[in-house]
């Protein structure tokens, strides 16, 4: 505990988190860390030791039962210790909210799900008169992923790059993660609503949640309030709230952009949980999983028989985040990091998860075989352009494969029957809906290593070798 002679460099902040956390008189809290109980302690420690060990800085709020467990933060901006209340930018986390503004216009009777996005925006191609408000959220529009270039904010220059080729897919058959539709999501808002985007989301979400540090990107940082700092291997450090992409255009509105902290972020699944945003039905709604487990703007994801939970992630240059609720224990997990090195992030998260589970921490576990590691570690591409890379990093070997955005991080190690088994520390579409999955290798006459085949989904995925 901090000294009573201390007492004041932190208590405001402290006492102002344990307030808007609505932690209980068992909780400890200390040097600016909340934490209750075994599993509490256990994560706190888990993120220190992550930030020593591996470099992860950041910030991890935990819950259960209604009640939050752990909020901590690692890592300094400007000389000063980032906290619980730091803002972090948590790009496609965004994408929740944009549900939830979605939902909000449904119960006011400006928008229905099943209303053909035509309905609401001026220039649908012909070809895509029958992609609805649903099909965007589900990621189901049938437009491939890749159509995600276009910039600004005029609609009608983005579109003919956004729908170019109309829908791949029959609209509502197949997920097919699309970042672009999300961003025609906050244009079917405005309309809709009546308001921008930005302020649709302050007046209907933000501002009911008491979400008061919350920010888009390009907006002014609220006083008193630490704004974190990304890194990135990828470009200079950033501000979480610097435009990642020159302005808040059309290539990232709707689909990322929110800037905001742990205490926000638990007011913001208080007010799910308390029917301060949404009715009953209408969350019952939102989060009824579609094709590959996606729903409206969440993931849904089965742990155990009868045992889901909803989440989401996101990366841009700098940051990474996760959120995951669990309405089951009444529980979530919320993990934002300003650096977009993949791996202390997703272990931190594995770690959390498992903590919150009551399971031992993670281990990598038994190896490929060298002779094997060697012939498969390389880069591989699929038939729509996503990428597998695995990579031997020493003490195992990594498999990231790159759905043109989220990502999906795994280990992999020795399967059944000279299969290789994806063991995933993170992952997202497709794949999240297993925690693990089955790799094929695929040689050609000679018995060079010519590709990689996820062999338990439907269809297979097969990812050629290209490098």
């Amino acid at each position: 505990m901090t000294a009573p002679g201390c007492l004041s460099a932190w208590l405001a902040t402290t006492a102002a988190i344990v307030a808007s956390l609505a932690m209980t008189p068992s909780l400890v809290a200390y040097d600016g860390v909340i934490e209750a109980g075994p599993k509490g302690k256990k994560i706190v420690a888990l993120v220190r030791k992550a930030n020593k060990e591996s470099g992860f800085t950041g910030a991890v709020l935990a819950a259960e039962k209604g009640k939050v467990i752990a909020a901590v933060a690692v890592g300094e901006v400007d000389g000063k210790a980032l906290e619980p209340t730091s803002l972090f930018e948590i790009a496609s986390c965004t994408k929740p909210f944009t549900a939830v503004a979605v939902m909000k216009l449904v119960e006011e009777g400006k928008l229905s799900l099943d209303d053909p996005i035509a309905k609401h925006l001026p220039g649908i191609p012909e070809d895509c008169q029958a992609i609805t408000v649903r099909h965007l959220l589900q990621h189901t529009s049938g437009i491939p992923g890749e159509n995600s270039q276009g910039a600004g904010t005029d609609l009608a220059a983005v579109l003919p790059t956004f729908l170019d080729g109309g829908p791949r897919t029959t609209p509502g058959e197949k997920h097919e993660y699309w970042n672009q539709g999300y961003a025609l999501l906050s244009e079917v808002i405005a309309q809709a609503s009546g308001k921008p985007y930005t302020v649709y989301c302050r007046e209907a979400i933000f501002k009911p949640c008491k979400m008061e540090t919350t920010r888009f990107t390009g907006e002014k940082a609220p006083p008193k309030v630490r704004v974190a700092i990304g890194q990135s291997t990828r470009g200079a450090p950033r501000s979480a709230l610097e435009h990642p992409y020159g302005e808040y255009g059309f290539q990232y509105r709707g689909m990322g952009g929110i800037a905001t902290s742990l205490v926000d972020l638990w007011r913001f699944d208080r007010a799910l949980k308390n029917g301060k945003l949404l009715k009953a039905e209408s969350i019952d709604e939102m989060m009824k999983p579609g094709p590959d487990g996606y729903a409206l703007g969440w993931r849904i994801v089965e742990l155990d028989e009868g045992h889901a939970v909803q989440e989401h992630t996101g990366s841009v240059r700098g940051f990474l985040a996760s959120m995951r609720r669990d309405p089951k224990n009444d529980g979530a997990l919320f993990i934002l990091a300003n650096n977009d090195d993949g791996e202390p992030f997703h272990l931190v998260k594995s770690e959390c998860e498992s903590a919150l589970a009551g399971n031992k921490p993670v281990k990598v576990g038994k190896g490929l075989d060298p002779k094997l590691t060697k012939e498969i570690v390389g880069e591989y591409r699929d038939a729509q352009g996503r990428t597998l890379l695995v990579e031997d990093v020493g003490d195992h070997v990594r498999g990231v494969i790159d759905w043109a955005g989220p990502k999906t991080f795994g280990v992999l190690k020795p399967g059944k029957e000279s299969k290789i088994a994806f063991d995933q520390l993170i992952s997202y579409p497709p794949l999240r809906t297993r925690p693990m999955n089955e790799m094929s290798v695929d040689r050609d006459a000679e018995g060079k290593v010519t590709g990689l085949t996820i062999s338990d989904m439907e269809p297979p995925l097969t990812f050629e070798r290209v490098q």
